[in-house]
């Protein structure tokens, strides 16, 4: 297995939600302006462009067959450079990622993903990009354009199945040393260890335990964490724990003290803790920012098992 299936698995709760779909054209002085938080991609035909966006003095030139990835959204906005003789069309779809790794899958990625359409294919990606996404957005642009039955499932599928296929071609064909997530997945014991703390996270990990897993020292361990994501096993596990967490809050009806249970925690006290501190306020109040809900209405007895 390629340690990049680590990814997959790691992330594999962190859905993607396709919102809506849309063709436009791009002309000579008539730039579109994308003020939309929401992330998204645009994928270019026809015309070259250029895609103008925070950290790009000079913009980003897209040709015919690209692809561009906004994993954190934001304002931008993409301006035609061609000759005039053709025009630009830009298909854009809307996505968010949902579910309690979402975040934590946003805060690894860059602030986009750039495909060239025009790649061959090679030893470490063998699928040809042109021919791949020349598929999957005409099964998007006819949902878009001729919408029937069952069309708004249909796009949110394949646009999750577009962001997936975006994601293995960045890990597989970008520098090891673009991220630190890049990096983890190039490290077996690494990826390894992402797998296991994302699978078991009420598990009573400590780091000696942890590498007694892996097969390796304490410090080793602790040194590949720092070094590679930035930070030491257990701060990387509270993290996971609290986005775990924060979606119970949201999506269930569990008592405060059964959330703490089954992200590892066996003291109310200590988990609503842990949580001010990743969210700034306490796991009661982010569930009624959230859902309204108060406490008459959450279910069991709160008593830790």
């Amino acid at each position: 297995m390629h340690n990049a299936d680590a990814f997959f698995e790691v992330f594999e709760s962190a859905r993607v939600k396709g919102g809506g779909a849309a063709i436009q054209t791009l002309q000579v002085g008539q730039p579109l302006e994308f003020s939309q938080v929401s992330a998204c991609f645009h994928f270019i035909e026809g015309a070259p462009c250029r895609l103008h966006i925070s950290g790009y003095r000079q913009g980003l030139f897209l040709q015919t067959g690209d692809l561009v990835v906004l994993p954190h959204g934001g304002s931008h906005k993409l301006e035609y450079t061609g000759d005039g003789a053709a025009e630009a069309k830009v298909t854009t779809c809307d996505f968010r990622l949902e579910g309690p790794a979402g975040k934590l899958l946003v805060s690894a990625l860059p602030a986009l993903l750039h495909v060239t359409g025009a790649g061959q294919p090679s030893a470490s990606f063998p699928d040809s990009p042109r021919e791949w996404l020349s598929v999957t957005l005409a099964a998007i642009r006819k949902e878009a354009d001729r919408p029937s039955l069952g069309s708004v499932v249909m796009l949110s599928r394949l646009i999750d199945l577009l962001f997936v296929w975006s994601l293995r071609h960045w890990l597989m064909t970008s520098s090891p040393e673009a991220t630190s997530l890049a990096r983890a997945l190039d490290d077996s014991v690494l990826s390894h260890a992402l797998v296991l703390l994302h699978a078991q996270p009420a598990r009573n990990w400590s780091v000696d335990g942890l590498a007694s897993e892996l097969n390796q020292s304490r410090s080793n361990l602790s040194q590949r964490f720092v070094e590679t994501l930035g930070e030491p096993p257990m701060r990387y596990l509270t993290r996971w724990r609290m986005q775990l967490a924060a979606e119970m809050l949201v999506s269930s009806k569990l008592r405060i003290s059964l959330v703490a249970e089954r992200v590892g925690y066996g003291s109310e006290p200590a988990f609503s803790r842990a949580f001010k501190r990743q969210f700034g306020t306490t796991p009661t109040d982010y569930r009624i920012a959230k859902t309204g809900r108060n406490s008459k209405q959450l279910v069991g007895s709160g008593r830790l098992k």
